[in-house]
């Protein structure tokens, strides 16, 4: 199954399919689980779902209770951190792909960036600037396998798309790029099952000094998340697809969190996959059990990031397949 993560959800090409469906489930009860696990802040929660072939892109939103569609079709979606807008990678393999934009409250659909080199890989926040950034590379573009290397990275102001420069071609780039609240340190893997840290130089404009800038690998395990905030925490899934590694800056504190307490009670075989930090450092969604039965669940950790407290199922029981995920948690007040 793993080895399906690099087709997985670059489905419909760059058609539009401009109706928006709220049927799929109005669950008043995941809602109130959702809000009582964060204590009243509000949850979106996004991710694809269906077969490779008929791939959507849906959301989850506490204050709706509603499971909605995005109206295109589009790859590991992210969210923007203020929770208005998902981006994700709209385009198959061995094509030219899109980032494209939906903002959750208006409804409005936007095109940020189209060609080759746009499969979407982060989104961060200047915290001094606010300024939104989008970080892309080739992924998929060539027709790779799936844990092959991908090409240079880069990124462009959320604004202003064409502003886009070079980040990062010091070594491949793959999938998975996240940064740290600050941006001074990044989860990078540069090619399949070769996790690390990046840490950041940057020259007086503002941009990455490469030379200075340094990648320590801290081990090898799938779908590795970076914490959102500033601890630089980092956790990768274990090979038994049933814990995280997690650790604390600079690897060290390394602790096994197991990830299948929910299904153990509820008596449900099966293992776990695609794990994303939220845009909380408290929050993790991911995908159990790995299979047709699929549902997303999002996880609350505890203060220390030592064990988890607490799931909630979120996509409606007995659906298609699910696919990647990511939540947004409304800022503590």
């Amino acid at each position: 199954m793993i080895g399906k993560i690099g087709k997985m959800a670059m489905c419909g090409g760059m058609l539009l399919a401009m109706s928006v469906n709220q049927g799929l489930s109005a669950d008043d009860a995941t809602a109130k689980e959702l809000l009582e696990m964060t204590g009243g802040r509000r949850v979106k929660v996004a991710w694809n779902q269906g077969s490779e072939k008929d791939m959507k892109l849906f959301f989850y939103d506490t204050k709706v209770g509603t499971v909605q569609e995005v109206p295109f079709c589009g790859s590991a979606p992210l969210w923007t951190k203020d929770g208005t807008r998902i981006l994700a990678s709209v385009g198959k393999d061995k094509q030219e792909k899109a980032v494209m934009m939906y903002n959750t409250e208006s409804k409005k659909v936007t095109t940020l960036s189209k060609g080759f080199g746009n499969s979407l890989m982060a989104v961060w926040q200047d915290p001094k600037t606010k300024r939104e950034w989008v970080y892309v590379n080739d992924c998929g573009d060539k027709g790779e396998p799936w844990n092959g290397n991908s090409g240079k990275a880069y990124r462009y102001p959320m604004d202003k798309p064409e502003a886009r420069e070079l980040f990062w071609d010091r070594t491949s780039t793959h999938f998975w790029l996240m940064f740290s609240e600050d941006g001074k340190r990044a989860l990078l893997e540069p090619k399949w099952g070769n996790i690390g840290q990046l840490t950041l130089a940057f020259d007086a404009q503002g941009k990455v000094d490469q030379a200075k800038s340094v990648f320590k690998t801290f081990g090898g395990g799938c779908f590795p998340s970076f914490a959102p905030d500033n601890s630089y925490r980092l956790f990768r899934l274990d090979g038994n697809h049933s814990s995280i590694t997690m650790c604390d800056a600079d690897n060290t504190n390394q602790r096994k969190i197991p990830t299948l307490d929910m299904l153990k009670e509820r008596k449900i075989p099966g293992n776990c996959w695609l794990t994303r930090w939220s845009t909380d450092a408290r929050y993790i969604s991911l995908v159990a059990p790995a299979g047709g039965k699929a549902r997303i669940w999002l996880g609350r950790l505890d203060e220390g990031a030592t064990k988890f407290e607490k799931w909630v199922a979120v996509s409606p029981e007995g659906g298609k397949q699910c696919w990647t995920s990511q939540a947004w948690v409304a800022p503590a007040k």
